[in-house]
């Protein structure tokens, strides 16, 4: 808008001959407009297809081949905005022209009856304008006015859409540095990575996780060095993983069991409940123990008189037989008779509170089956088990899966690479907690009531319960589970397994027992 030539005839008051008083110019005001038109429109769409989620690649169970160069690497940033660059530039320029075309419309009906009068408020402050100054009869719809409002607004969205692509592209980069984990140049880098996964913050956490499962599933020597760290402090290097972990893992079965059996609200304190009412002033003579049996006596001056007639007054509201309904019984046998003569029995059962709130809720139905204004108030079966299995108000699927993995990992690893034997006391407790996890979300899945306002749910051969990405938490579960169970199960019985429990969870993966 500052950088136009001036023959745009952008600026903001239109000089006219020398007699007349300068006016204010329509036009960068409609210019102005059609760009709050495409930020709203680009904010509703950022905000519907969630533009703000940056996803994470997550691989399936199992070891893994060495990371290739980057030079050789398909899904680097640069080819990842290369291969959505056909697809973003048609849907900008989709927008653009759309806007460019239906802004004139817009800006007539709704805009510009809100925009000319602030917009000469704040140019009276600069330049000697009327303050009752209407706008033109016509709005400023000229040709090359709505060619700079296009290629205006595509070069705005083509500025918005691709640094939010950029940006997510380059943040989703594996945690890796000249083909090493990013803490390999740290002074401690086990102490740099459980700081990183011991972090409250969520993104630091996360990637931390990521770099854990890339150590376990590539770099020996770092696996190593998490089995022969025995001496840090906190705890041996082994553990310390274990337990965040684990509580990552087991932050599932906690959320589940929170959603089964919800806690009682917590008492007022103590001290709220045993609050002393402190005591108000005496506005009525104090109460009089006397024979209530007795007759009275008479009032003998004015006051007692007042108070024996207002008492009895109240008493014979009290000591009165209530009516049944506030209406006379011949008003009553008039509205009968009217709803009988004048209404048919459809309309009798049309206005019955059956019949109403039927109706009420035929209405909210229709509401929450639209697909863009209904589908924010719909609690979905999808997301009510999303965010029992993955948290909330931000999925953590990556972490909860590259935990699983890098326990697996390191469990198996250490039949061979564990020198000290610290793994071995608590294969149990990974053996249990996988099987609980397992247990509990697959529990939850075919329990989970039906919301009513899901009104879109269909449940076809068990399919309408099937989530992927609940499925892919599954899946890296009974992985884990199988694997274990195989290479430690000539030793889970000593190790501390029970024979029920190993069989159980054999069949909770499909191992023959």
């Amino acid at each position: 808008m500052w950088s136009v030539p001036a023959s745009a005839d952008l600026s903001w008051v239109a000089e006219g001959k020398s007699y007349e008083r300068q006016r204010l110019n329509e036009r960068p005001i409609y210019l102005r407009s059609v760009f709050y038109m495409l930020a709203t429109t680009q904010a509703i769409i950022h905000l519907y297809y969630d533009y703000d989620r940056v996803v994470l690649p997550i691989g399936p169970p199992g070891p893994v081949e060495l990371p290739v160069s980057a030079s050789n690497d398909t899904k680097t940033p640069l080819n990842q905005l290369k291969v959505t660059a056909r697809a973003r530039t048609i849907s900008i320029t989709t927008r653009a022209v759309a806007t460019g075309l239906l802004g004139p419309v817009f800006y007539a009906l709704c805009i510009r009856w809100i925009a000319w009068p602030w917009t000469v408020r704040v140019a009276r402050l600069m330049w000697n304008i009327q303050r009752d100054s209407v706008p033109p009869r016509f709005p400023p719809y000229h040709i090359g006015l709505i060619l700079r409002s296009i290629t205006a607004g595509l070069m705005l969205l083509c500025i918005w859409e691709f640094s939010n692509a950029a940006f997510s592209a380059y943040v989703a980069q594996q945690p890796l540095k000249n083909g090493y984990p990013l803490t390999t140049d740290s002074r401690d880098p086990n102490g740099s990575l459980l700081n990183g996964l011991k972090s409250k913050k969520e993104i630091p956490r996360t990637f931390a996780f990521w770099e854990l499962l890339y150590i376990t599933q590539r770099y020996t020597l770092r696996r190593n060095s998490i089995f022969s760290e025995i001496d840090r402090a906190g705890g041996a290097t082994w553990a310390q993983v274990l337990n965040t972990s684990l509580v990552t893992i087991q932050a599932i079965t906690s959320r589940i069991i929170d959603f089964e059996h919800p806690r009682p609200s917590a008492p007022l304190p103590a001290q709220q409940a045993q609050q002393k009412v402190e005591e108000l002033p005496r506005i009525v003579p104090p109460t009089k123990y006397e024979n209530v049996l007795s007759s009275p006596s008479k009032p003998r001056d004015s006051r007692e008189k007042l108070e024996s007639a207002v008492g009895s007054m109240a008493r014979s509201f009290g000591q009165s037989q209530p009516a049944s309904s506030p209406i006379s019984p011949r008003a009553k046998q008039a509205i009968d008779f009217a709803r009988d003569k004048l209404l048919t029995t459809d309309q009798k059962n049309a206005i019955d509170s059956a019949s109403l709130k039927s109706l009420f809720f035929d209405y909210v139905n229709r509401f929450l089956r639209t697909p863009i204004v209904g589908a924010p108030f719909r609690q979905t079966f999808e997301r009510r088990v999303r965010r029992l299995v993955l948290g909330s108000p931000y999925s953590q699927l990556s972490p909860i899966v590259s935990a699983i993995d890098s326990v697996a990992n390191l469990a198996l690893a250490s039949l061979k690479e564990d020198q000290f034997g610290t793994v071995n006391k608590d294969l149990p407790l990974i053996i249990r907690t996988f099987a609980n996890v397992i247990q509990s979300v697959e529990r939850i899945i075919q329990q989970m009531p039906i919301h009513w306002t899901d009104t879109e749910f269909q449940d076809r051969d068990g399919e309408g319960r099937r989530i992927e990405e609940v499925e892919l938490v599954l899946e890296h579960l009974r992985w884990g589970l199988r694997q274990l169970l195989e290479d430690f199960g000539p030793y889970a019985l000593d190790l501390g397994l029970g024979p029920q429990e190993l069989k159980a969870c054999r069949g909770i993966v499909g191992i023959p027992t």
